[in-house]
């Protein structure tokens, strides 16, 4: 076999584990959305497929071709497994298409102009042509199992980082019926933290440009010294202007699920579903899964930082973790 060959084999054989471990993450999905619904499907984060009745049986066939290809060349069912990939390609290249034609007319901003549609679309592409190619059956020997499990991890660590990456940096700042800033640190002598400043100031500026009528303060009481997190966050924007009566302050708000649960009751009792949701770029991905299970209409507008965060590196290592956590959360055991 020559060298060409052999490359373009290996190719073929990393595109089938990544396509195995997509696979089996849209399967999750589609089984989750059956069995628990509520908005269980993620896959929408990455890829605006069209809506519909056969929307499930759609990315039901994507799985299945995807880990039939991964697990070994399709004999049968290669037409519809292109076909199923080709049209991922032509609703991503449609995401795109949309994403440039709201960033060129000023309606979201970002510093880096990159969907993670233009991923997807490639990738797509790639797996349709793997997928339609013939080819050897593979080989499972306990070096190929250690290899395709461990695509599956770089995958999984990858599909949040991606979010958060391309979605997370985006400021979709529009006129809303609220601004929500999540907590962070409030040191004891009453000062937020960096990154709680940064939040604040964020929602400040929404706040001046008019583009809502209200500030939720959200967060919790320090467990060491007992400082409250909305506390902090309201004098420093009391300071800058923002009258009293215009920012609402909860502090039961200790963590992003508990927010979101807390601001989508508020909202209801006001008949209003729609926020501007302020944290770090890292943060946004699950902020906005959490919305909108929660049936509120939020757009995401990271908080400019100040400065670089000590601790960022840690922060989206744990961001990864911690969304996959709220993903499965409908399907994990509660807490007695």
């Amino acid at each position: 076999m020559s060298s060409s060959s052999g490359e373009h084999a290996g190719a073929r054989a990393w595109l089938a584990d990544v396509g195995l471990a997509l696979g089996v993450f849209v399967a999750l999905n589609v089984a989750g959305e059956l069995l628990v619904g509520g908005g269980f499907d993620v896959t929408g984060a990455w890829i605006s497929l069209p809506q519909g009745p056969g929307t499930t049986l759609l990315e039901a066939i994507l799985a299945a071709a995807l880990i039939a290809r991964g697990l070994g060349p399709l004999r049968r069912a290669r037409v519809t497994a292109a076909c199923a990939l080709l049209i991922v390609a032509a609703a991503a290249a449609w995401d795109t298409i949309v994403y440039f034609a709201l960033l060129t007319a000023g309606r979201i901003a970002t510093p880096l102009p990159f969907p993670s549609s233009v991923l997807v679309l490639a990738l797509a592409l790639a797996l349709a042509w793997t997928a339609a190619r013939p080819g050897p059956p593979r080989t499972w020997s306990k070096g190929q199992v250690v290899r395709s499990l461990a695509v599956a991890a770089v995958v999984a660590w990858t599909l949040p980082l991606v979010l958060m990456l391309t979605f997370g940096p985006t400021r979709y700042a529009r006129e809303a019926d609220a601004i929500v800033v999540f907590g962070a640190r409030v040191y004891a002598d009453g000062r937020p933290s960096h990154a709680l400043a940064d939040r604040v100031d964020e929602a400040i500026r929404l706040y001046h440009r008019g583009l809502a009528p209200v500030i939720v303060m959200s967060g919790a009481l320090d467990e060491v010294h007992g400082g409250s997190e909305p506390a902090a966050m309201k004098a420093r924007a009391v300071a800058a202007g923002v009258p009293a009566a215009a920012i609402v302050l909860d502090e039961l708000g200790v963590d992003t699920a508990a927010t979101v649960d807390v601001t989508a009751a508020w909202l209801r009792e006001r008949g209003e579903r729609r926020v501007l949701a302020v944290s770090h770029y890292y943060h946004q991905p699950r902020v906005k899964l959490l919305f909108q299970r929660a049936g509120v209409l939020a757009y995401t507008v990271p908080a400019t930082m100040s400065r670089r965060l000590l601790k960022e590196p840690w922060f989206v290592a744990r961001e990864v973790l911690a969304y996959y956590a709220a993903w499965l959360a409908p399907v994990l055991p509660m807490k007695s």
